[in-house]
């Protein structure tokens, strides 16, 4: 039995139903579902998910998103997507024959990649294609949610930062951003700034700015 519905905010602790599934950020107690974090309620048929409610990435099909290999399977691998939902990369997407074939030669625990959600179920499970390890560089991570404000109206504000950081940047529309080369310091600088400050008006002028007296400084 639900006590609470479709897309509710939930609080800790707050009871979700009983006789109930629950696969994420749930806890039971005497046959009773609660909420383990703060965040909406998602319910599909006698299935309960709970989503966090600050920074969450879910995968929609087209995303591209950066990874980092989780665990490997005979045939798969898992990526954390830095999500609380479960993205799977198939060994078909990168082996001609990954029945008789040691996947670990390709990827292995640890790995970065990026990739494009292709497919996203029901549950927000979802599988990866096009896999590029992204070996050098560092990856920081925003919140997913400001990650427009990051890249910019027509790529605009991510075109500003390469081109006074002289880095190579890749954004994940998950909050993961891969940097290397040029200066990848100025490059978090301005990251991070912009995350901090993406709900102000003139930030792309005061960016600007931070960016040409930095470059000027180096």
């Amino acid at each position: 039995m639900l006590r609470i519905k479709n897309n509710e905010f939930v609080i800790p602790g707050q009871l979700i139903g009983s006789r109930i599934i629950c696969d994420t950020n749930c806890f039971y107690e005497n046959g009773k579902v609660y909420s383990a974090i703060q965040g909406i309620a998602r319910v599909i048929g006698n299935r309960v998910i709970i989503i966090p409610s600050s920074g969450t990435y879910v995968p929609k099909e087209g995303d591209i998103v950066i990874g980092v290999v989780k665990n490997i399977m005979s045939r798969n691998w898992v990526i954390d997507i830095n999500s609380p939902y479960t993205c799977i990369l198939k060994g078909e997407e990168v082996a001609r024959d990954p029945l008789n074939e040691d996947i670990r030669k390709y990827f292995v625990v640890g790995d970065i990649i990026s990739g494009k959600i292709s497919r996203v179920d029901e549950v927000n499970n979802s599988t990866i294609s096009g896999p590029r390890k992204l070996e050098n560089g560092i990856v920081i991570e925003v919140n997913p949610k400001r990650v427009p404000r990051v890249v910019g109206k027509k790529r605009s504000m991510l075109n500003l930062i390469k081109e006074k950081t002289k880095s190579r940047i890749l954004v994940g529309q998950n909050g993961r951003i891969w940097i290397n080369d040029g200066n990848i310091e100025l490059t978090i600088m301005a990251i991070k700034r912009i995350e901090k400050e993406a709900q102000t008006k003139g930030l792309t002028d005061r960016i600007a700015k931070m960016l040409e007296e930095n470059y000027n400084k180096n």
